[in-house]
């Protein structure tokens, strides 16, 4: 039977090397794509099978510097989305990182265009530069701002909130989700905390990241510290006829390591017909 005992003391000075190494390889790992099909009867027909791409969590900086971004954005570029959207925390901890994701995703295009909220990290940072970083990257900010689309007679509406950490005068405008009665809404909350908010004001699809899945997940049902706050972790979720749904995202914060949570770029298609989801009571 194999037990566990202290480490040789021959051994005992590679232990924080091999740690570190192992660090620097996850911190390097390039995400993964996932694809998901979020279906609800709402969807007008001119508007099924839409493509999203969406980007969560990037905290360009350390962890995440403009070599990686470009790999990422060359692997964009053949997936084909109709639209991408990015959905907070752009920004890790420093101002110089406005710079950084702004030179790291530049030049993304698709055909109903590239949209992005604030999330918390952007607001600790500075959200003035940090919005200006998204324009710099060609990434129109919606920041408590919406855009419309037209197909067909039928209007999709895309509405991006500010985050709820947002301080001072600043801070998610909900009702902004009011003032398209007539189209399929689709809102932009970093945090997925922010959902039943967005329920409640219509929106039909909100898509949402902030928790990096946990980051860290152990045990058999893989808990972790973003349960603590959150009751939405990673993936989706309905409620009646609403959607929600969490990215893993791709970077990482303070500690440079996942374990169970990978990082993920989220291509979500939309449909009509029934799909299954994790109902939330």
């Amino acid at each position: 039977m194999l037990g566990l005992c202290c480490p040789p003391e021959r051994y005992r000075s590679r232990l924080p090397t091999l740690a570190a190494v192992a660090e620097r390889a996850d911190a390097r790992a390039m995400p993964r794509l996932r694809r998901v099909t979020l279906a609800t009867p709402q969807l007008p027909p001119a508007w099924d099978g839409l493509r999203i791409l969406q980007i969560s969590d990037v905290h360009a900086g350390t962890y995440m510097p403009v070599r990686r971004m470009r790999r990422i954005c060359g692997l964009l570029a053949e997936i084909g989305a109709d639209l991408i959207v990015f959905t907070g925390d752009q920004l890790d901890r420093r101002p110089s990182e406005a710079g950084l994701f702004a030179t790291g995703f530049k030049g993304l295009e698709a055909p109903l265009g590239v949209y992005g909220v604030l999330g918390n990290h952007d607001h600790f940072v500075d959200p003035a530069l940090a919005t200006e970083a998204l324009t710099r990257a060609g990434v129109t900010p919606l920041v408590n701002r919406s855009v419309v689309f037209d197909c067909e007679r039928s209007q999709l509406a895309l509405i991006g909130l500010d985050d709820l950490h947002a301080c001072g005068a600043r801070g998610p405008d909900f009702d902004l989700l009011t003032r398209h009665p007539g189209a399929f809404r689709i809102c932009l909350c970093h945090q997925p905390r922010g959902w039943p908010g967005a329920q409640a004001a219509g929106a039909h699809v909100t898509l949402s990241g902030h928790t990096h899945g946990g980051q860290i997940a152990l045990g058999a049902r893989h808990l972790n510290f973003a349960r603590l706050h959150s009751r939405y972790v990673a993936g989706p979720y309905r409620r009646e006829d609403c959607l929600l749904y969490v990215s893993r995202g791709i970077g990482v914060g303070a500690v440079p390591l996942r374990i169970r949570a990978p990082r993920e770029l989220d291509l979500i298609t939309l449909r009509r017909r029934s799909v299954e989801c994790r109902a939330v009571a």
